[in-house]
């Protein structure tokens, strides 16, 4: 078919909303005519079944009613009875043969008692007075079932037969110290009583007895022509009522035809205090009167459906077309996203399914603009940034921080000079072999600092300047220092030993830019004090300030060093000299000795070195080492290339001296069993466990980005769309880790990955656990594991962690993504930790005054002190977000 064919068959096709008219139209009559089809059908067997039920609880209600009609009976015959002066009275006048008195006290009583039928026997069942008949005195009556059961077991209760009349009836002694006679109470069953189980029911009732050996109702509610047709209707079917009056038999459903229409009979039997059968009880229910209401529905049904139909044609075409309008406006705004235009607004007000997809697509919008905005700011701040040659780069606001610095000078090159002479053919240039030294020098000297966990903020010569900060810093830096000022690594060919010197107070890390180029800088008096310091020393020393040697001076003591103060040359203050052994001894003595405590953790971290690893070593004949990515307290992350699947990934490997610690390498063991139990874009993922050569390693995803932390120190704080887009992405992944059971406990912008994309990951599972512990020996009670600045108070008090920890930590980096600075800062690690205990933290507007003030609460929720204050978790955390971005 051609297109203009095509076009034209479009053209001639109904529309959409003449569609949905027609279908809605179609499925009213469809709905209409089965509803109407099926009420019909199922409308007699409702009618039988509400019958049943209605004969099922006049069955019951009979039951309840004779239960309830015998126990008053019993009880106002047995007060009755016990009346001491009754008894007197009943002695006396039987003696006298005085039965009018007592007929008129039973008379009398009847008033107050409500009984309908009474008479009082002497002890040998004989009639002293009966209220139905005055002339009965003397009869015999011990041969009736009820008084020959009284006169046997001293009471009895039954249905008691005079004549055409039935009585429900009791008889109970009347004594006084010895027998006097009987007392036979009843209640008449009249129309009255089958009129108050009708009441309760709502199925009519007739009582049955035989009148001149045929069936005859004496009671009942029914009007006389239905109780006369009921009647002989019951006299035509024998064998039923033999079953019942003969046999004694219930018979719980039957079709009676009355009056012409057929009614629902359930028949039982009434029996005397014998068991024999003296009448029968007759429950019944109209089954035209059940099918009318029915019937009426069926009528209302298929009026209804009609107006319906009828008004299915007048609406369903106007509501069809109402309908798309939101459709057509999202199809709009779908075309306008697909060129690119994500800045559109989407009425989300309904609640139906247009509004469900109209929220849809609008948090889709919202998705696509934070990606969009997370990518323009990584990729401005990239344009921002120098080319590789033109050195560090450092974008954003300078930082003022609490730090130590170490300078190293490699003294003995800086005299490498080039000989006088040419070289021989093939002997390279002793200045150029010096250089060549000095590079494999600075590049296992900063793999010690990144080892430490310090910052390499400058190279100039022989001269290299690191800073440390943190708990544990001045033992780290130590570690470096043991390490550069080493004889045998530090002097080669016989060149003096280098100078090391460390110094502690505020210093300023910022950027100089000249021109287009931008290079890093830090500036302070403890840089200054770096230059007075190396003027003092001599080769191989290392020389610290007295704010370095206070915080040294604990390891000192516990290795069993006291240092003296050196009386300086040029510098004011008094100075402290180690040498390498001293140094190494100090750190090793840390590292060991005090392993078991918190602060000793921190001093093995400070002692811990590379694992001895360079890159471009082949591990295993399979992993190519490329370069290091990173160090921390136990190991170091390598990115490698795996020749085996050609792909690139980092490889975590223990420290070289952690090697033979069980301890650690169970731990790295459960680091991986945690990780791998998350599968999430947003975590970054933990492939497998094994040795190479005797080292044990994990394998991870490579991500080539940058850390949160590094774009924090670039730009101050993220664009609020951006940091957004990482709060969300944050909490999706910590979501999953907590479903997995999976507790971090180390939340910080240094744990989180963007890539190019602007995609975050969670990484560095070292000190999580499970929520729920059950392995001993993960982490001690008591202990305080994470970083300062993010723990949360019961972390801090040495308290069980739930996942609410996490979420506290995660505040505090919401609170420094959107606002450039941390909730609490302090000298000192003990008042920062302080703050974290005691004192609320400013508002987020102190920072940023445009900050939504709906933001501001989610974070300050989460750094509520008490955790139940807090998000209960990590997913109800990500929906305060969404709504955010709604």
């Amino acid at each position: 078919m051609t297109s203009t064919g095509t076009s034209s068959a479009r053209r001639r096709s109904l529309s959409l909303a003449t569609r949905i008219f027609l279908v809605s139209s179609l499925l009213v009559v469809l709905a209409v005519g089965l509803a109407v089809t099926v009420t019909s059908l199922l409308a007699g067997r409702i009618a039988r079944r509400a019958a049943d039920e209605a004969l099922k609880t006049s069955s019951s209600v009979q039951t309840a009613f004779e239960g309830q009609r015998y126990e008053r009976l019993r009880l106002l015959s047995r007060l009755f009875a016990a009346d001491p002066s009754f008894a007197a009275y009943v002695a006396e006048a039987s003696g006298q043969h005085d039965a009018r008195s007592i007929l008129d006290l039973l008379s009398e009583r009847r008033k107050d008692l409500g009984y309908d039928f009474a008479m009082v026997l002497d002890p040998a069942g004989h009639v002293i007075a009966r209220t139905d008949r005055a002339q009965a005195a003397g009869d015999d009556l011990s041969k009736r079932p009820l008084v020959a059961r009284a006169l046997a077991d001293y009471e009895a209760a039954g249905v008691w037969q005079e004549g055409g009349d039935l009585y429900y009836s009791v008889a109970v002694p009347i004594s006084k110290d010895t027998l006097i006679g009987y007392l036979v109470t009843g209640f008449a069953i009249n129309d009255v009583a089958a009129l108050e189980v009708n009441k309760i029911s709502g199925a009519d009732v007739a009582f049955v007895a035989k009148v001149d050996g045929q069936p005859t109702i004496v009671a009942s509610n029914l009007d006389r022509e239905t109780a006369e047709s009921l009647t002989a209707t019951l006299r035509d079917q024998k064998s039923m009522m033999a079953r019942v009056m003969v046999n004694g038999e219930s018979v719980p459903r039957e079709e009676l035809s009355v009056r012409g229409e057929t009614w629902i009979a359930l028949l039982a039997p009434l029996k005397d205090a014998a068991g024999h059968v003296v009448a029968a009880t007759v429950a019944l229910v109209s089954l035209p009167n059940q099918l009318a209401a029915y019937r009426e529905i069926q009528g209302a049904l298929l009026a209804s459906g009609l107006l319906s139909v009828l008004l299915a044609c007048v609406l369903s075409y106007a509501f069809a077309r109402q309908s798309l309008a939101p459709m057509r406006r999202l199809a709009a705004a779908a075309e306008a996203a697909r060129q690119g235009d994500y800045d559109q607004a989407i009425a989300v007000d309904r609640s139906d399914e247009v509004g469900r997809l109209s929220r849809a697509f609008d948090e889709l919008l919202s998705d696509l603009r934070e990606k969009r905005d997370m990518e323009a700011y990584l990729t401005e701040l990239s344009k921002n940034l120098p080319e590789p040659a033109q050195g560090r780069s450092f974008v954003g606001a300078p930082q003022s921080r609490e730090a130590l610095v170490v300078g190293i000078t490699l003294r003995g090159y800086g005299r490498a000079r080039s000989g006088s002479a040419p070289p021989a053919p093939g002997t390279p240039d002793p200045a150029t072999r010096a250089l060549e030294r000095l590079g494999a020098e600075w590049k296992r000297l900063a793999g010690a600092v990144t080892a430490g966990r310090g910052q390499v903020e400058g190279i100039c010569g022989q001269r290299l300047v690191a800073r440390f900060e943190g708990e544990g810093r001045a033992l780290r830096a130590l570690a470096l220092a043991a390490e550069a000022a080493n004889g045998e690594a530090a002097a080669p060919d016989g060149l003096d030993l280098p100078i090391v010197a460390m110094a502690a107070g505020r210093v300023t890390v910022g950027p100089v830019s000249w021109g287009e180029q931008a290079e890093r800088t830090m500036v302070g008096l403890p840089v200054e004090q770096l230059e007075s310091l190396e003027r003092e020393a001599t080769a191989g020393e290392i020389v610290v300030s007295r704010e370095v040697f206070e915080e040294l001076r604990p390891s000192l003591e516990r290795a069993g060093y006291h240092l003296a103060p050196r009386r300086a040359l040029i510098a004011p203050q008094p100075l402290y000299v180690l040498s390498a052994a001293l140094a190494a001894r100090v750190v090793e003595t840390a590292g060991g000795a005090l392993a078991a405590t918190p602060a000793g953790r921190s001093a093995a971290a400070a002692a811990a070195t590379l694992s001895g690893i360079e890159p471009g070593a082949l591990m295993a004949h399979r992993f190519e080492i490329l370069s290091v990515l990173g160090a921390g307290g136990m190991g170091v992350v390598y990115k490698a290339r795996d020749r085996e699947l050609d792909d690139l990934v980092a490889l975590k490997m223990l420290k070289r001296e952690l090697w033979g610690d069980p301890a650690q390498l169970e731990r790295l063991k459960s680091e991986l069993k945690l990780a791998r139990k998350i599968t999430h874009p947003n975590v970054l993922r933990t492939y497998d466990f094994g040795e190479i050569n005797g080292i044990p390693f994990i394998s991870m995803e490579y991500v080539r980005g940058v850390t949160l932390r590094f774009l924090l120190d670039q730009t101050h704080r993220l664009p609020y769309s951006a940091g957004l887009r990482l709060a969300k992405q944050l909490c999706a992944g910590l979501g999953v880790a907590h479903a997995a059971g999976v507790l971090h406990r180390d939340i910080k912008p240094e744990n989180l990955i963007l890539e190019p994309t602007g995609n975050a990951k969670l990484m560095d599972f070292g000190i999580a656990r499970p929520l729920e512990r059950t392995a001993a020996g993960q982490t001690q009670a008591g202990f305080v594991v994470g970083t300062p600045q993010y723990l949360s108070p019961e972390q801090l008090q040495g308290r069980e962690p739930d996942a609410r920890a996490d979420i506290y930590s995660c505040g505090v980096v919401f609170y420094e993504v959107f606002t450039g600075k941390l909730p609490f800062e302090a000298p000192t690690d003990v008042e920062l930790l302080m703050k974290h205990l005691k004192e609320a933290p400013l508002p987020p507007a102190e920072h940023w005054p445009e900050i939504p003030p709906r933001l501001q609460e989610i974070v300050l929720r989460c750094l509520k002190k008490d955790p139940a204050e807090r998000y209960p978790s990590a997913d109800d955390l990500h929906r305060a977000f969404d709504e955010l971005s709604a």
